[in-house]
């Protein structure tokens, strides 16, 4: 049994790998069993996680040689890759070079960039605001973890690029492709058309208000528009659980709104005083909207 994630099931051969609560894994993954080949979606964010995803896939389908696909450039997407440095990783020129362009210069740097992180997030547990010091709460486990995991740490990059489509042929069929970017200036998903599932890396937040800071929100509700359209029954999201078709259909207006929320504050609006995108006004980590549409307007 996985310590920092849990398999769900969604169709025969397609596992969800839900995050834990334990903060080293971070985000979502995946693992899609086509019959010839094994592919992962995604490999968290520390090596303790993402071994025990590689070890998942191959007890799960009986290969050793994985393909494994980077939908974004984001560290709790990508920081794993190095449990699977003998596999091939898939992902756009984009968010290779946005990955090299943040990579640490070195080992020291990396961890004093967690020490820093550490101290600021210790400081937000003093705030008058419990979402804020909630938020702080949830962030401190996720850094204890990559605390843990860098001295170790190896920077991996994908090595197999597309331009907008790779085709996985198998029992199944899968296609790997990108509509440009949206959530980040390029993002990738994974589709399986005969079993309608979607794993869509941080295109798709499930009740959580998703990180906007390198996003483009306009683009980010074309790019919805288009998968929902492929008509999916099942949707693995970047974060949260898994959910159905109306989650992409329900976040194509949530963008559109934010889009509106941006210019308002580039007018001169408070972030903080403006209303939250319609039914989103439960989600959780409100404080990352609000960030983000300040980050954005003076972008």
């Amino acid at each position: 049994m996985p310590e920092h994630f849990t398999l769900v099931e969604t169709a025969p051969g397609i596992h969800a790998a839900i995050a834990g609560d334990t903060g080293a894994a971070g985000a979502n993954a995946a693992i899609i069993d086509t019959g010839r080949q094994t592919v992962v979606v995604d490999t968290f964010q520390t090596a303790q996680a993402a071994e025990e995803l590689r070890t998942a896939a191959v007890q799960l389908t009986g290969r050793q040689g994985l393909l494994v696909v980077n939908t974004h450039w984001h560290s709790d997407h990508t920081q794993g890759n190095q449990a699977f440095a003998a596999d091939a990783i898939v992902s756009t020129r984009t968010t290779l070079e946005l990955m090299v362009a943040d990579a640490p210069a070195d080992l020291a740097e990396y961890e004093a960039e967690i020490d820093g992180y550490l101290a600021g997030t210790r400081l937000q547990l003093e705030s008058d605001e419990e979402a804020v010091r909630a938020a702080a709460r949830r962030r401190l486990s996720a850094l204890d973890q990559l605390k843990q995991a860098a001295p170790g740490f190896r920077l991996t990059l994908p090595n197999l690029l597309i331009d907008d489509r790779l085709e996985i042929a198998g029992d199944r069929t899968l296609e790997i492709l990108t509509y440009g970017g949206g959530h980040t200036d390029s993002d990738t998903f994974v589709w399986s058309p005969s079993d309608r599932v979607v794993v869509t890396g941080d295109l798709c937040w499930s009740r959580i208000h998703p990180r906007i800071v390198d996003g483009h929100p306009g683009q980010w509700a074309d790019v919805l528009e288009r998968i929902t359209r492929l008509d999916p029954a099942v949707v693995i999201p970047g974060h949260g659980g898994l959910e159905g078709p109306e989650l992409p259909a329900d976040l194509i207006g949530y963008f559109r709104t934010v889009a509106s929320l941006v210019e308002a504050v580039r007018s001169g609006a408070d972030p903080a005083g403006l209303p939250f995108p319609e039914g989103s006004e439960t989600w959780s980590d409100p404080e990352r909207l609000r960030g983000g549409l300040k980050a954005l307007a003076a972008r």
